[in-house]
């Protein structure tokens, strides 16, 4: 009789040990990935979203400088000659496209030397609503797997951006004060 409460005390004890292990595991995992307090299921405004403190502190011309080196690597890629399936590849990272993002964010005085030919096809062929449906798709994405508390070197290593997302982060720059 005594072993069997002593059975059932262990496995009681186990299982406790096994749900706090849980919940911890899900805690830095909902502390990782949340880096706002936005719910994603509603519509997401630009203004909404935050950066690591390094892009934060990122000002004025030095972010115009930083966004125009992002971009003219972005034309040195030329996605324009490429099919539009390359558009879909991953190799952009969260540093490059946070700061593109903040770009688009606060820039007001600064306008990038390109126009939209430097666009495929497929960028120009979307409707306005087909953009903010992307544009939506990227915020989600950056608040779900972005942690603005990492560092550059870390950032730089996250790599989960297409070229169809910088594209349109582009795009919106470009056309902006148009």
């Amino acid at each position: 009789m005594n072993m069997i409460f002593f059975i059932i005390g262990v496995l009681i004890v186990l299982l406790i040990i096994i749900v706090v292990i849980f919940l911890l595991i899900n805690d830095k995992k909902t502390q990782s990935s949340a880096n706002h307090d936005i719910k994603t299921n509603s519509l997401i405004k630009l203004s909404d979203l935050k950066f690591p403190l390094k892009i934060e502190e990122i000002k004025g011309y030095s972010l115009f400088q930083a966004s125009k080196i992002i971009v003219d690597s972005y034309n040195a890629m030329e996605y324009l000659k490429k099919s539009p399936n390359s558009l879909d590849k991953i190799e952009w990272h969260t540093w490059q496209f946070s700061i593109l993002l903040k770009f688009l964010k606060e820039n007001k005085e600064f306008k990038l030397p390109y126009d939209k030919s430097l666009f495929h096809n497929v960028i120009l062929n979307f409707s306005k609503e087909d953009i903010n449906k992307e544009l939506q798709k990227i915020f989600t994405r950056y608040i779900n797997n972005v942690d603005i508390t990492k560092n550059r070197d870390d950032l730089s290593k996250n790599i989960i951006w297409s070229g169809m997302d910088v594209s349109i982060i582009l795009y919106m720059i470009l056309t902006k004060n148009s």
